[in-house]
């Protein structure tokens, strides 16, 4: 998966996933949301077969808001991993 920024403006920031299904770009507009800070987020895909998932952002600082959006989902993740029982080699 690849990640290319196609827009970084001071209140604006569009981000295009190459690679990934819309899948990623959700789990991060979902926990955007969450945040008071942003007043936008959404996921867009210009063409359901060939399009790329992009995730659009409008906020007061949108990079700060995507990084802490990220360290809140990777955080998430981790504590999912830890209920997990361990797997056993047999």
């Amino acid at each position: 998966m690849e990640l290319e920024i196609i827009e970084d403006e001071p209140k604006s920031m569009i981000l295009e996933f190459r690679g990934a299904d819309r899948g990623v770009a959700d789990v991060i507009k979902d926990r955007l949301l969450l945040n008071k800070d942003v007043e936008f987020a959404s996921v867009v895909k210009e063409h359901p077969e060939i399009g790329m998932p992009r995730l659009v952002i409008k906020a007061g600082k949108p990079k700060a808001a995507v990084l802490k959006a990220l360290d809140e989902v990777q955080a998430e993740m981790k504590e999912f991993a830890a209920q997990l029982p361990k797997h056993k080699q047999g």
